[in-house]
């Protein structure tokens, strides 16, 4: 059974949170129960494969191995999703271009030192935003000598100039762009999370660096199995360039208890290298059970949106539990009519005129945003000396504003973080 991995990109109008009965819980885990396993005869895969089933490819993160196979006899088994950003429409209130930062604080930090990992649809690097923040560029899309992602570092591999007749000859050659962002989606994800300030706009850490893994052809898709190369790079890069904060705006409409291949991915992540990883909760609708994954996964952060015109959860935010009844999102942020830069490659309508910006809204948007919060609390905990799991302190320690006073529950997690 197949379904489409997106971006979180999604117009919609706020919504109220809606009290729903266990009844009505355990009749819509029966049924998406039946989209959860993979039934095909075709290829599968296998998170921790018994000795007994054979691999023809596997993913290592840590102790978590992926297994790509065609008979799992018998062991827990997933189909394979087909990925997807979908494009980002944008949304009708002009509202304020910082409604980002004015919703969730207006701090005093930056997230200078803090380095973020953003995985995506590349990124417009020429864009005023980005000068001075892109540390380096992979792209999942071409393979170097040896099979390795091709790597751009900034200021290393040659002038900006050299970039771009380099990016301009392998789209001429075969049609794409190994960095420059054409779908205009991670463009606008990276700026909110640590764009520089451009006018009277900026994201939310304009001091934060920036690692761009590009996974998505210019018209949003890409293959389950690239999706799973892109996590194992952050994976692997995570140490050596000191990833604290990893951003996932993208995920798939599949229900899971946090064991399928790509919870587990991005989980691994954050366990095993002390990273915070934000997860699009996806863009479903106000239903239960609707949580995409990696959102799932049981380390991640998943982000679900609010409208930051109304106060509401936005009527498009996917809802939890987990398959296996754990309250998520995590939180929630601002997701609906964000500014952001735009691709002057992307075909998105410029924001009141100025081909600079763009305005969109989803969980994608929501995510970045978490993103940049997390950034500042990274750079907050160093200077106070706490340490300890980052992701647990970044939940237990940010200011939030609860939606629900009580306790954490399957529509706004614990509430809206608010800046340090």
């Amino acid at each position: 059974m197949r379904r489409a991995l997106r971006g979180g990109g999604h117009s919609g109008r706020g919504g109220g949170a809606l009290s729903v009965v266990v009844s009505a819980l355990l009749l819509f885990s029966m049924l998406a129960s039946l989209r959860t396993f993979s039934t095909d005869t075709g290829v599968s895969y296998v998170v921790d494969p018994p000795g007994y089933v054979k691999c023809d490819r596997t993913w290592h993160f840590g102790k978590t191995t992926v297994c790509r196979t065609t008979n799992p006899m018998g062991a827990k088994a997933w189909a394979a999703v087909s990925v997807r950003v979908p494009p980002a429409p944008r949304y009708s209130p002009d509202g304020d271009p910082l409604i980002h930062v004015a919703v969730h604080g207006n701090s005093s930090l930056t997230g200078r030192g803090v380095v973020v990992a953003v995985v995506d649809t590349g990124i417009d690097y020429t864009h005023e935003a980005f000068e001075g923040a892109i540390v380096e560029m992979w792209s999942l899309l071409y393979r170097a000598a040896g099979g390795r992602p091709v790597r751009w570092i900034m200021g290393v591999n040659g002038t900006m100039s050299d970039l771009l007749s380099f990016d301009n000859g392998l789209r001429s050659a075969h049609g794409e762009y190994a960095f420059m962002d054409e779908n205009g989606h991670g463009t606008h994800v990276a700026g909110v999370i640590a764009g520089r300030k451009v006018g009277p706009w900026r994201g939310m850490a304009p001091e934060a660096k920036l690692i761009v893994i590009k996974m998505f052809r210019k018209d949003g898709t890409t293959s389950y199995e690239t999706a799973l190369d892109a996590l194992q790079l952050v994976y692997e890069l995570a140490d050596e360039k000191g990833i604290r904060v990893v951003n996932l705006s993208w995920g798939a409409s599949v229900l899971s208890d946090g064991e399928d291949p790509l919870s587990r991915a991005a989980s691994a992540i954050a366990r095993d290298k002390g990273a915070i990883v934000n997860v699009a909760a996806g863009n479903d609708g106000n239903r239960p059970l609707t949580l995409n994954i990696p959102a799932a996964g049981k380390h991640v952060v998943a982000v679900g949106a609010m409208d930051p015109f109304t106060g509401k959860v936005a009527e498009f935010s996917s809802w939890g539990p987990t398959a296996d009844m754990r309250m998520k999102p995590d939180i929630v942020a601002a997701g609906v009519s964000i500014v952001g830069p735009r691709s002057s490659r992307s075909s998105l309508p410029p924001y009141g005129g100025d081909p600079r910006f763009a305005r969109l809204s989803g969980t994608s948007m929501a995510t970045a945003v978490a993103s940049g919060i997390a950034a500042l609390y990274v750079q907050a905990f160093s200077l106070a000396g706490i340490g300890g799991d980052p992701t647990e302190s970044f939940l237990a320690y940010s200011r939030t504003w609860r939606y629900n006073p009580y306790f954490k529950d399957f529509i706004t997690g614990v509430g809206l973080p608010i800046s340090p």
